[in-house]
């Protein structure tokens, strides 16, 4: 497994793996407690700064057209957490976030198998 770079924002005592892997579970329970747009928002914003420095495996790194499913499933994240947001902004009873959390879900078996690192 490759280092981090040192701009990796975990804890100093936290492996970076488990770092990533509690800021996934502590946005699922932040979907799953309470509306808070501003919250949803912050633990977001986390997640995408925390995704943009972990390394993605790429097996097929050869095709042109070819994007990981490292990427995909965090593209998906981000996409049904807008989409998300949106309809909690426009009809908070319509909400449902369960695409949200599968799409979290995706990216948390990605972790384990040692997809992304």
């Amino acid at each position: 497994m490759t280092s981090l770079p040192p701009s990796f924002s975990s804890n100093p005592d936290q492996d970076p793996h488990k770092y990533f892997k509690n800021i996934l579970i502590a946005f699922k329970k932040e979907i799953n407690a309470a509306v808070d747009i501003n919250e949803l928002q912050d633990k977001m914003q986390t997640l995408l700064n925390a995704s943009k420095v972990m390394y993605y495996t790429d097996t097929r790194s050869k095709s042109i057209f070819h994007k990981p499913e490292t990427k995909k499933s965090l593209d998906k994240v981000f996409k049904e957490f807008d989409r998300y947001i949106l309809t909690i902004q426009k009809d908070p009873s319509k909400a449902n976030a369960q695409d949200l959390l599968d799409a979290i879900s995706l990216v948390e078996a990605l972790l384990s198998e040692n997809e992304i690192y």
